[in-house]
């Protein structure tokens, strides 16, 4: 069976072509969706690093720094500004972005309410968030506060998959009412093939040149409550802000990131462990033989 799935860099779903001999059809009601679980709750298993010693381990991690004078952006809308405060991120798709500009707006206008959509590039300047264009990186933003927003490599694909695939809210729908299976898109993405490439699951480092500029702090989804809440004192705000969760998916009900795991075939679990490998160890996280998630940096083992 060959697939061919055509993505829009924007992440919207325009079609999926199957090139097929018996077209297999998966029945919708696989895909209804229950009462809203979040993806992430911050976890007690393990010890928090704080969002600045991340950072610190990145730059350790990215080897000797060499921050060249010129920084040239492949891609755009993933640097946003708030220039009052002279604070950017580099927002990572799935991994927290959309909660982290709606909350920059609500900082960079002392407003604590909803003020549109984060997606829309004006309503972003109305609200005080520049984007950063596609070209050479502005010297100004040098010696702004830059932080980044992670995940676990493994859980942001499986969120991408029920984001951008089986959630048809954000898209337009599969063709004919037939979806890639998780364990089909997953080998897709494993494989590397290039009508499958998305920024919704292009590596970290494709997107935000991670070892080619200096981050001031890295915060988690897996902490992302305790994060905020050192970043409002990092920063002397108050916390009158509320950092709402958004664009929290479902996918399939009762169904854990574990399950989708444990469902990879062992050649295409290997093939998507080794092309996550790099964003894994720069931001302390593995997963093991046993398919095991984990989170923490070197003998500190901090997460």
């Amino acid at each position: 069976m060959s697939w061919v799935l055509k993505l829009a860099y924007g992440g919207t779903l325009v079609g999926i072509i199957l090139m097929v001999s018996l077209i297999q059809v998966w029945p919708r009601d696989v895909f209804i969706v229950q009462q809203p679980q979040p993806e992430s709750r911050e976890s007690d298993s393990f010890v928090r690093c704080s969002a600045e010693e991340r950072a610190n381990y990145l730059e350790e991690l990215c080897g000797e720094p060499d921050y060249p004078d010129e920084v040239t952006l492949l891609t755009t809308n993933h640097f946003f500004a708030d220039e009052k405060h002279r604070i950017m991120i580099c927002a990572l798709p799935k991994t927290g972005c959309t909660s982290w500009k709606n909350f920059l707006m609500k900082l960079a206008t002392g407003l604590d309410k909803s003020l549109g959509p984060s997606h829309n590039e004006e309503n972003l300047i109305k609200h005080g968030i520049t984007t950063v264009k596609r070209g050479i990186f502005p010297d100004k933003y040098r010696s702004y506060y830059k932080f980044i927003e992670v995940r676990h490599p493994f859980t942001r694909l499986i969120s991408a998959y029920k984001d951008k695939v089986v959630d048809t809210t954000n898209c337009q729908g599969p063709v004919d009412g037939v979806f890639p299976t998780w364990v089909q898109f997953a080998e897709y993405v494993a494989n590397g093939n290039s009508s499958c490439v998305n920024r919704h699951w292009r590596p970290y480092n494709e997107l935000c040149l991670i070892c080619k500029m200096k981050f001031d702090a890295v915060t988690k989804l897996e902490t992302i409550s305790t994060d905020v809440d050192q970043f409002l004192k990092r920063h002397n705000f108050t916390n009158k802000y509320q950092f709402g969760q958004l664009n929290v998916r479902y996918g399939v009900p009762g169904k854990t990131n574990e399950d989708y795991i444990n469902e990879l075939p062992e050649k295409v679990f290997s093939k998507l462990r080794k092309k996550l490998s790099a964003d894994m160890k720069l931001f302390g996280y593995d997963i093991d033989d046993e398919r095991r998630m984990s989170c923490g940096y070197g003998k500190k083992g901090c997460c």
